[in-house]
This record gives C-alpha cells, sequence and structure tokens, in this order.
C-alpha cells in the first residue's frame, strides 16, 4: 500500500510542477489521496499497541503498527494473488471482534506455564469465487495476521498462490539485524539458517533476501520488533522470506516472498480451504521480545497431536499420546571433540560417553554421523549398546539423514528404519540436512511446501513411536513443538559446529534466533577459537534454550572439580526465563529459574563493559551462589567463588572482550 500511495503522490507532484511550468503557479490545496473506503483497529488489552486496517480507494488493503507514539510498521500492503480469483477485487462482507484468552503447561519452553490474551478481528471479504479472510490479532507482546482462502460455495479443491502481497514498511532510521540469505552449496539452491545476524541500515537491504525471525528498532525509539512467521507446519505452505521488490529498493520495504532455498519449480499450489501461516511481530521493550512466546501463544489451546484413529486405540495406546514420555535432558556428545564421524563408530568412546552421562546425570547420549558406516553398531551392536546405556539409566539418539537415509524423502523407509532403531532401544533421532545438499537430485528440500510436509510426517511417525527429535540442518521454530512437543531441540543456529564462532555471533542469536524456540549450539568448556572465553561457553549452556542441550567437549573435563557440580546441575527444561540487561552487538544476560534454584548468565561483545545485575526477581530468603568468571588473562580458564545472594543485593560484574559469566543459585 506505502508503494502505492508514493505512486499518487509522485503523480501529484508531477501535475503540481507542470502547472508551475505553463505559469499557473502551484494549488494552495493539493488533491489529498482520496480517503479510504474502509478501515477497522485493533487495540493491544492494555491499550499500548495498536493496528489499523485499511481498504483504500482503490480496493487495496494495508495495515499499519503502532506502540504509543512511535510508529511500528509504516503502511503496508496486505493479500494475496492467486490463480483461481481476483482477490485484488474485493467487497467487505463482514468484520467480527472477539477476544482470545486461555492458558497451557510446556514441556519445553523458555516457561513452564504460559498465559495468553488478544484482541482479534476477522475481516471477510468477497471476490468472485472466493473469501478471503483476513485474521488480525494484537498481544500486549506483539501482533499476527494470517489470511484464510475458501470458496463462496464452501467446497473443496486446489488453488495455487502466485504471490503474497505482505510488506513490512520499516520505519525510517530503523536498525535491522537480519541473517540474508546464502546458499551453503556452490551448486543449487540450500540454506539451513546458520548464517550470522548482522546490523544493517534499513535504507541498506538492496540486493539481500532476509531470512525470518528479523530484529530491528523503530527509527530512533526504544521500540523493537522481530518479525518471524508461526503456524508454517501443516499449512501446506511453504517458508517465507523478506526482499524489497525492485520498486521499492532502498526504502525498507520488505515483501514476504517464496523461500529461495527450494528443489520445487512450482511451489504455490494448496489445497482450499487454505490458511496461511501466521506473519508475526514480537513487539516492545527488548525484555518484552526476549521474554515473548508469541510464536508459540499463536497455537490457543491446541492439542498435542493425534492419529486419525485416535479414538479407536486402546486406552494404554491413547495414554502415550499425552506425551509424557517426552523427558527433557542433558545430552553427551563427542562427535566435535573427536574429528566428527571419523570416530562415531568406536565402541569404546561411545561406551566412555554413556558412562559420562551417568555420572553427570545426564538423560541422554547421541551416535551421531558414521556411527553406522561400519559393523560396530549393526542390529546386534546398536541393541546391545541401547541395552548397557539402559542400565546406566542413559538414553541413546541416533543421527540420520532426512533425504539420504530414507530415500529421498520415502515414508515406508522411514517408517521401517524408525521401526529398526526403536527396536533395538533408541530413544530418538538427531536427523539432519533437511537443507538437502546431501542428497543427489532432491526433489524437494529447504522449506518448499514437499520439505515442510516431510517435517510433519517425521514428526507423526516417531510420535507415534514415542521417540524424541532434534532437527539439524533445518530451518527456523515456527511453534510446532506446541503440536508435537517429541520436537524437542533444533538446530537452525550458527553454533559450535563451525569452531570459528565468535561473540558478535552468540550475543546477536540471542536477541534473534534465540527468542523462537530451542537452539543445539551445542557448547564446549574449552573455547574452540580466540572469540569466545570459558566463561562465555559456560555462560551459553544456560541461556540457550533446549530440550536437550548437547554437551561437546571430552569427557576428562566435565570431572574437573572445579566445574564438574555446575554442568551436573545445567537445565534441559525450565520454569521461568527473565531478561535482565543488554543490547544487541553488545551483550546480554538473563536469569533462568528451575524450581527454587536460579541460573544468572552474561556474555559479552568485543568490548571491555561492565554489567550490573539485579536480584530483585529473588523470593524471599538468602541464596548461595556459585559465580563463574574470566580468569585473568587466560580466556581458557575461569575463577570460581561463592557467596550469598539476597532479593536486595546488586552486583556490578566486569565482562572482558567477549567474555562472561554465570551464577548458580540454590536456596540456603
Amino acid at each position: 500500500m506505502k508503494s502505492t500511495v508514493k505512486r499518487l503522490a509522485v503523480l501529484l507532484m508531477a501535475g503540481s510542477l507542470a502547472l508551475t511550468a505553463v505559469g499557473c503557479g502551484p494549488k494552495e490545496n493539493t488533491p489529498d489521496v482520496p480517503p479510504d473506503k474502509d478501515n477497522w483497529s485493533v487495540s493491544s488489552p492494555d491499550g499500548t499497541l495498536g493496528v489499523r486496517v485499511g481498504m483504500d480507494a482503490t480496493g487495496a488493503l494495508y495495515y499499519t503498527v503502532q506502540k504509543g507514539d512511535v510508529a511500528v510498521v509504516d503502511q503496508s500492503d496486505l493479500g494475496l494473488s492467486i490463480a483461481e480469483d481476483d482477490l485484488g477485487f474485493l467487497t467487505v462482507e463482514s468484520a467480527k471482534t472477539e477476544r482470545v484468552t486461555g492458558s497451557y503447561d510446556n514441556i519445553t519452553g523458555k516457561h513452564s506455564h504460559v498465559e495468553y490474551d488478544c484482541n482479534q478481528t476477522t475481516i471477510t471479504f468477497k471476490a468472485w469465487q472466493f473469501y478471503l479472510d483476513l485474521v488480525m490479532r494484537v498481544y500486549d507482546d506483539g501482533y499476527a495476521f494470517r489470511y484464510v482462502v475458501r470458496n463462496v460455495d464452501g467446497g473443496e479443491g486446489e488453488l495455487t498462490v502466485q504471490e503474497e502481497k505482505t510488506q513490512f514498511a520499516l520505519p525510517e532510521d530503523s536498525a535491522v539485524w537480519a541473517q540474508p540469505y546464502v546458499t551453503n552449496k556452490a551448486t543449487g539452491k540450500f540454506f539451513s539458517y546458520e548464517e550470522a545476524y548482522m546490523r544493517r541500515k534499513a535504507s541498506n537491504l538492496s540486493g539481500k533476501i532476509i531470512s525470518m525471525p528479523m530484529l530491528y528498532q523503530a527509527g530512533d525509539s526504544d521500540v523493537y520488533s522481530l518479525v518471524t512467521e508461526s503456524g508454517l507446519i501443516g499449512s501446506g505452505f511453504y517458508g517465507s522470506f523478506l526482499e524489497e521488490s525492485k520498486e521499492d529498493e532502498g526504502t525498507g520495504i520488505l515483501q514476504t516472498v517464496r523461500t529461495p532455498a527450494t528443489a520445487l519449480e512450482s511451489d504455490g499450489v494448496t489445497a482450499y480451504p487454505f490458511t496461511s501461516p501466521w506473519r508475526v511481530g514480537i513487539t516492545g521493550s527488548l525484555e518484552t521480545v526476549i521474554e515473548s512466546e508469541l510464536v508459540e501463544k499463536l497455537y490457543d489451546d491446541a492439542e498435542y497431536w493425534k492419529p486419525d484413529d485416535y479414538e479407536s486405540l486402546s486406552d494404554e495406546e491413547k495414554a502415550m499420546y499425552d506425551y509424557s514420555w517426552v523427558e527433557p535432558g542433558v545430552t553427551a556428545w563427542n562427535w566435535l571433540s573427536y574429528n566428527g564421524s571419523v570416530a562415531q563408530n568406536d565402541w569404546d568412546l561411545q561406551i566412555e560417553y554413556v558412562d559420562l552421562a551417568a555420572e553427570m546425570g545426564w538423560k541422554y547420549t547421541i551416535l551421531d554421523g558414521g556411527w553406522n558406516s561400519g559393523s560396530t553398531f549393526n542390529t546386534d551392536g546398536l541393541t546391545r549398546f541401547c541395552e548397557y546405556a539402559a542400565e546406566k539409566g542413559v538414553k541413546v539418539v541416533v543421527w540420520c539423514d532426512a533425504l539420504v537415509d530414507f530415500g529421498n524423502g520415502v515414508k515406508s523407509l522411514l517408517c521401517s528404519k524408525l521401526d529398526q532403531w526403536k527396536n533395538c532401544g533408541v530413544a530418538g533421532i538427531k536427523i539432519d540436512f533437511f537443507d538437502g545438499q546431501n542428497a543427489n537430485a532432491p526433489k524437494f528440500q529447504g522449506e518448499d511446501a514437499a520439505m515442510i510436509k516431510w517435517y510433519e510426517t517425521i514428526y507423526q511417525e516417531t510420535a507415534r513411536r514415542q521417540m524424541i527429535v532434534n532437527c539439524h540442518g533445518a530451518n527456523k521454530p515456527t511453534g510446532e513443538r506446541r503440536i508435537y512437543p517429541n520436537v524437542i531441540n533444533r538446530e537452525g543456529i550458527r553454533g559450535n559446529e563451525m569452531k570459528n564462532i565468535d561473540s558478535s555471533v552468540t550475543v546477536n542469536s540471542m536477541f534473534t534466533r534465540g527468542v523462537l524456540g530451542s537452539c543445539d549450539f551445542t557448547p564446549v568448556v574449552t573455547p574452540l577459537s580466540g572469540g569466545l572465553t570459558m566463561a562465555h561457553q559456560m555462560a551459553l549452556a544456560v541461556l540457550y534454550e533446549s530440550g536437550t542441550p548437547s554437551m561437546a567437549d571430552r569427557s576428562a573435563k566435565y570431572a574437573e572439580e572445579q566445574i564438574n557440580a555446575f554442568y551436573k546441575s545445567v537445565p534441559a527444561a525450565r520454569d521461568e526465563t527473565i531478561f535482565l540487561c543488554g543490547k544487541p552487538d553488545e551483550y546480554y544476560c538473563a536469569a533462568i529459574r528451575v524450581g527454587d534454584e536460579w541460573f544468572v548468565a552474561g556474555i559479552n561483545g568485543i568490548l571491555e563493559r561492565s554489567a550490573e545485575i539485579d536480584f530483585s526477581f529473588l523470593g524471599e530468603g538468602n541464596y548461595t551462589a556459585e559465580l563463574f568468571t574470566d580468569a585473568a588473562d587466560n580466556a581458557k580458564a575461569v575463577e570460581k567463588q561463592s557467596k550469598t545472594i539476597t532479593s536486595a543485593t546488586k552486583e556490578t560484574l566486569s565482562m572482558p572482550k567477549n567474555g562472561g559469566f554465570v551464577y548458580h543459585l540454590t536456596k540456603a
């Protein structure tokens, strides 16, 4: 819509100049843009965030977003273009406003209990053969909207989405933290969300395809907004990116576009009635953005997935779909420290890490890529290994390739291998390369519609077998663990596997990718590069939310007396997450509560700075704290001290370049 207004303004200006040229002079009352045909307003329950939806004089739809007196989204287009009807020629049928409230409990997530509350307006437009519903929601912590396309006669069929017109027009002078699309192979279109989130000006996005999530600071205000999507799994749609159109280059007006990482030539064919994924803007202070679970709250009171034949199952079979078998737990992982796939079929090494997990009280161990390349872990060997692990109270997860190991996406082969592994005693899979880069001529990949359907098939078939899932080489989370809580961990992040990670990556990931859901960063103890210190790595072990955080160092490292108790206490599930202080590009500090225990951690960027930690979030009484800080002049060592902390305590901590700190507090 902003593009339309811009074009009208140019025409009006041209007319004014033409009149001046013939001596008539400029008009004192230059005609304004014609008034809207209609408009609607939706506000958050607390009244601080507002969205305005309008239909202009030409019938085009647009929206704006305002936080108090701050413009968050300038006038931006809305709508879809489909092959079967003209959704640009619409009449208003109805508008309905309602309050949506409720709560749910998490197995994993930022908070064990979540409450949601929003105002929702559904505006129904009519074309020739189809209705277009625009569903707009506004919460205290952000806004979200989606489209529903349905046939006027109520029938079912197929339609082709030619274009999504949705825009996000960023306010002038906004700072943007974005991960651009960069294919991760010389040939083909591949992307697994493992690039860094770099700061740019909103006016400097030309020629770049931007992935979601994207964080921006609205102009020179203290209001931030994180743009992403929710409800992708099960939508029948492809994953989306953001890009300036040619006519909007240099304006910061980003259009929602089809994933560029795809093997499909035509990827817009879907069934109707069609419900698009939610377009989401988590909006407010940095505290609001960091603590928000809006991407998952949009599922309302959705139930966990059950198969179509659920009602015909026995009571015992039905009970498995309460997902009580999903157990968060820290994971022992040796791939990173032992030359990748070379050592994965080494029986003695894998037994060593089972023993490590048992000693540390961790729940899982992983047989990673290469585990089945020899005869060590054939069916008999895998069964014996799982039996040994079970005797130690440890569960086994095995690695697999999302396409190569399953005939390029054959459901029957997936089911056969899952059955085989389950019968051996395997508890879950670490499934990799959804981007498709290892497959020979993949028929789908990345986030095209067929790959999104393949994700869903994997989630369902593992759930049938009570197996957890850790997705690697994967897309960003879009809230699907609200339906599939067995999807307990996910990569889609630039992690320690890259080995050259520095603090500019980790700090900014907390404000972007880390907001959306579980992150398999795979922290170590001893830094892998000069870009992070030991205290920084220890802090990452608790700051990244993950259902199965993978501890990636050598087993002997965790036995060191100074840090042993800390790593035994690292949480996999949490009850509460509180953002304390920080800024993108600079530093990040947060507090995580697990029962009566607290972890308070901070990570620093490339400049030395201090962080003031206010412990007023603690309850009554005294807490015994163990504090780990960077050792002087040694990035690979920490200093440990014990102290007493109360809710009245305030402490100022100096953090060196790339450094960090972490407290572990227990009730005295």
